[in-house]
């Protein structure tokens, strides 16, 4: 689930208006040029107010194309798959967009209650494919922002049973092991997988609790019960329960701020 940050959805709407209004006036002499070849000159209150509020409407999707870009990422996991969802959801902005203004407009600037379905079929050939090509750029710009270490820290994880799904406590996991795409949470002697890289799952555990000893593995402090170094420069790590987990010299530091004496400091 995506966490919905107000005021980083508010700067990013503010944000928006801005590159929405600055597109708009972009296109404006064009739009003077062909309604003087039509015939007839454009009104200047009519015409800002439709420039403000078509850069309002424009700016209204910018939570839903952050949540997009955040949930389906187009530059990790499953890109192809992301980059189709993304561009549906695109296209279907898209679509929403020239219809609303198109009510908008009979609405504000005709007078009228309904717009024809001419003219709905005249904006969509006329702005559909433009609008798509605005929208692909902004969602391609976004960013996602990282979490706080506080904020992402997980107190539980759902994990998959024969039973169906259920939320495994963060506290009863002992080690947890990388495996490709996937992580094994190893707890109470069984190993749940969850569909997660162990980098990314890794920014969600709170430092105080869990260490990296190897690239593939993290461990709770308050399980290990020895540590034996090795010759080369490794060492193996015994839980509580008597599992052994070999653990990396390129993570000796690590593992000597976390265990100054060769044991957990809970147990010193």
């Amino acid at each position: 689930m995506i966490a919905i940050d107000f005021r980083e959805n508010a700067r990013a709407i503010g944000y928006a208006f801005l590159l929405w209004l600055f597109f708009l006036l972009a296109l404006e002499p064009g739009n003077v040029l062909h309604a003087r070849n039509m015939g007839h000159a454009l009104e200047f209150d009519r015409e800002a107010l439709r420039i403000v509020v078509a850069a309002l409407l424009g700016s209204s999707v910018t939570p839903l194309l952050i949540a997009l870009s955040c949930r389906f990422p187009v530059s990790t996991g499953l890109r192809w798959r992301n980059l189709a969802i993304c561009a549906i959801g695109v296209v279907a902005l898209s679509f929403a967009l020239i219809v609303v203004s198109c009510f908008l407009a009979a609405w504000l600037l005709q007078g009228e209650q309904l717009p024809s379905l001419a003219d709905i079929r005249n904006q969509l050939m006329a702005n559909w494919l433009l609008l798509v090509c605005v929208l692909s750029v902004f969602i391609a710009t976004i960013k996602p922002a990282k979490p706080s270490p506080a904020a992402a820290r997980l107190g539980h994880v759902a994990i998959r049973t024969r039973a169906g799904e259920t939320c495994l406590d963060i506290a009863r996991i002992e080690w947890i092991e990388s495996q490709g795409n996937y992580v094994a949470l190893h707890a109470g002697g069984r190993a749940h997988l969850v569909r997660e890289t162990l980098a990314n799952f890794a920014e969600q555990l709170d430092p105080r609790r869990f260490v990296r000893i190897h690239r593939r593995v993290i461990v709770a402090i308050d399980r290990v019960r020895e540590i034996q170094p090795l010759a080369n420069g490794d060492s193996t790590l015994i839980l509580q329960d008597g599992q052994a987990l070999r653990a990396s010299r390129s993570y000796r530091a690590t593992i000597r701020h976390h265990f100054p004496k060769g044991l957990p400091r809970t147990a010193s």
